[in-house]
């Protein structure tokens, strides 16, 4: 063989070579873009691929929250740990509230009107379903399903009408929209219609592959709530406790990188959620002041106190003659809650300028005068409405 068909042949085995080469890589890329791993796992638990598309998709919209505290309980003590004032309603135990000895183990909660309830009940298939009644005269009224939801989710859990009395958050399982195990999800009461609109993922951080569940709102007061069990040993829950906002504000994802992005959509670091540590401590006395009162408000057995006049102290709320004046009364308690609220902030807001810069003093004396004149409206208010509502009881 001369040495001209020894390099031809020599060139054709290169090249035979090379495109088998090619060929097993290509095949290797293929099978490796099958399998879904997450690049920044947090000890998250395994998610299905339907789930951690969703996950990746709600990423880049993850909301911008200030976490202020977490407390790790028994999951059966959540409600426990969340100071709920009772204008905004309360969460009653199903068997208590029904008089019954069912195996039910979930809460109803009954608006802070008193004349409308949200629950869960079990059906036949095992399946728990929506439920809410009104108050017709001195006894609720036939239940009624919540078709939109019932619908879609199993193992609905938590209700929440928020004060608005048109946004309810629950939690529920959803093998489109959901994340693993129960989800936080909210509607909205359709206008003129009193049907539920389509419910809708709050999604991040708020969800998780984990347990997340009992979103609860006091927007007068600034505090809000909900539990999950990520990151927790079994039987134990975290409850994280946040600042609501009126509109809501997503991190900037591009000016990110994806870890830290990460790390706030899971919330591995409260503390990176905090504005700075000067509000933080301001939100922590908000609500070590919610904890005292509510405290005091358990102490007395869910009674009240509230005079009528010289002669007359009302001690419970089903003393007030009619539901027109009821509903009124725990108007001036939200009222009072509002007022109690401003003027912790306004407090903190003095101290923050006794100690802030020069140059940040005149922006936040600013804010402090506002701040006075909406509380010195407040309290007008409430004190027409408490006026209005003595007159009103004494005449009927």
């Amino acid at each position: 063989m001369n040495s001209k068909k020894l390099l031809i042949l020599l060139a054709l085995a290169i090249t035979t070579s090379g495109l088998n080469a090619q060929s097993r890589k290509t095949k290797r890329s293929k099978a490796k873009s099958t399998i879904v791993k997450p690049k920044h796992t947090d000890n998250m638990p395994a998610m299905s691929p339907k789930a951690k598309a969703l996950f990746d998709d709600m990423l880049t919209n993850t909301q911008k929250v200030f976490v202020i505290d977490s407390t790790v309980v028994d999951i059966n003590n959540v409600l426990d740990e969340i100071p709920l004032p009772a204008s905004y309603g309360k969460f009653v135990k199903y068997n208590s509230f029904f008089n019954t000895d069912e195996a039910n183990d979930s809460y109803v909660f009954v608006n802070g009107f008193g004349n409308r309830c949200y629950y869960t009940e079990m059906g036949t298939d095992s399946i728990a379903r929506l439920y809410t009644r009104d108050m017709v005269g001195s006894q609720w009224g036939e239940a009624k399903p919540v078709k939109s939801v019932n619908g879609k989710f199993k193992n609905i859990s938590f209700p929440f009408m928020s004060s608005d009395g048109q946004t309810l958050y629950f939690a529920g399982v959803s093998d489109d929209e959901g994340l693993g195990k129960r989800d936080i999800y909210m509607t909205k009461i359709e206008a003129g219609e009193g049907t539920f609109l389509n419910a809708e993922n709050i999604g991040l951080p708020f969800n998780s592959p984990s347990d997340d569940f009992a979103y609860i709102v006091a927007d007068a007061d600034k505090l809000a709530w909900f539990a999950s069990t990520r990151n927790q040993p079994e039987g134990k829950v975290c409850v994280y406790t946040f600042v609501p906002t009126d509109t809501r504000q997503n991190y900037e994802a591009l000016s990110m990188g994806e870890k830290e992005l990460h790390s706030l959509a899971c919330l591995n670091r409260i503390r990176a959620t905090w504005p700075t540590p000067e509000k933080r401590e301001s939100a922590m006395q908000q609500l070590n002041q919610l904890k005292q009162e509510n405290s005091l408000t358990h102490s007395k057995a869910d009674g009240i106190n509230f005079v009528i006049n010289d002669r007359i102290t009302y001690n419970s709320i089903d003393q007030f003659k009619s539901d027109e004046t009821r509903m009124a009364y725990y108007e001036t308690v939200r009222l009072r809650n509002e007022l109690t609220s401003k003027t912790a902030k306004l407090s903190a807001m003095r101290t923050q300028y006794h100690t802030a810069a020069d140059g940040d003093k005149a922006q936040i004396g600013l804010k402090i005068q506002q701040l006075e004149l909406q509380t010195d409206e407040l309290r007008q208010t409430l004190k027409r409405a408490l006026g209005e509502l003595r007159q009103k009881e004494s005449k009927i």
